[in-house]
């Protein structure tokens, strides 16, 4: 008799929701991806997932006995929902109780970085350390941290927000949270444009007719271009500050670095940091992007194991 168990994994970013049914072992089925980034309503949001759970179960043809959902923050996770997140345009998401009343199994739900620290723990190859962090440079910035084993997770769920520790004071940078200088507000997707506009009109330069993406800028700067490279040796400058005070918030042996922009750029946006304690280790995920959602998984399988 087959005993093979298997979930389906929710990955709900600012952009894109991404759903798949998994077993236990992170082997994936029934993918599928389906863009949010105009959905401005909750209700929506919520339906969008639910006909991606169901869609991913008939493609699988595998019956599932829970759901992980992996999400962008800030959640509530007393009432199962994201509350006004700076990356979304619906202002709260109620996600557990639905889904679980729509499916009629358990589900359960963190932020999408505790969802990646867990994924590399189990399937990154990264279960040797001993505190590891999980840090995302995408349309925000954010991290997990798992030490000895366990998922910081704080009183509500949003342990670890790396993304609006203060970086700076000279250009007090607005932040998606209505708060200035936040790492998020220079060195993420969303935020690093509005950044290079404020750094250029500050030197008198031309800020030309479109303004350029995260990835436009960084590509020119890959390529040689004089004013992207310096612009981001700059950027590179605000990552050490951020780098360093997770260094010594967290005091970790493994940093694994994801999101576009550090899959792509690492060396670039990565510069010296530390030296106050003992420097981890700094690498890049190899998992694809894919901790997330894997994470989720394994995190709801963890949880069935534990009665919870």
């Amino acid at each position: 008799m087959d005993s093979t168990r298997f979930c389906c994994a929710v990955d709900l970013g600012a952009t894109n929701v991404r759903c798949a049914i998994m077993d236990e072992n992170g082997g994936i089925f029934g993918y599928q991806r389906e863009e949010i980034a105009n959905i401005s309503s909750g209700a929506a949001v919520l339906a969008k997932i639910m006909d991606m759970i169901e869609s991913a179960v008939e493609d699988s043809g595998e019956e599932i006995v829970s759901v992980g959902i992996s999400t962008a923050g800030p959640v509530d996770l007393k009432s199962g929902s994201v509350v006004n997140s700076p990356n979304m345009k619906a202002n709260e998401i109620f996600l557990t109780s639905p889904v679980s009343s729509a499916f009629g199994v358990p589900v359960f739900m963190l932020t999408d970085c505790k969802a990646g620290v867990y994924g590399e723990y189990r399937f990154g190859g990264k279960s040797y350390a001993d505190t590891l962090v999980y840090l995302t440079m995408s349309t925000g910035i954010g991290a997990g941290v798992l030490s000895k084993g366990e998922i910081l997770q704080g009183v509500d769920g949003n342990a670890c927000e790396v993304g609006h520790f203060t970086v700076d004071t000279v250009y007090n940078m607005p932040c998606g949270c209505g708060r200035t200088g936040h790492w998020e507000a220079y060195s993420s997707g969303s935020g690093m444009p509005g950044f290079f506009a404020e750094w250029l009109k500050r030197r008198g330069a031309d800020l030309g007719s479109e303004p350029l993406s995260s990835g436009q800028i960084l590509f020119a700067a890959r390529n040689g271009d004089a004013v992207c490279s310096e612009f981001i040796a700059d950027v590179s400058k605000i990552n050490s500050r951020g780098l360093d005070a997770v260094v010594c918030a967290y005091n970790p042996d493994v940093i694994v670095l994801d999101g576009p922009l550090a899959r792509e750029y690492a060396d670039l946006l990565i510069g010296n940091f530390g030296g106050y304690i003992r420097m981890p280790e700094v690498c890049v995920t190899e998992l694809e992007g894919n901790a997330p959602l894997l994470g989720a998984g394994a995190y709801a399988f963890e949880k069935m194991k534990d009665g919870k």
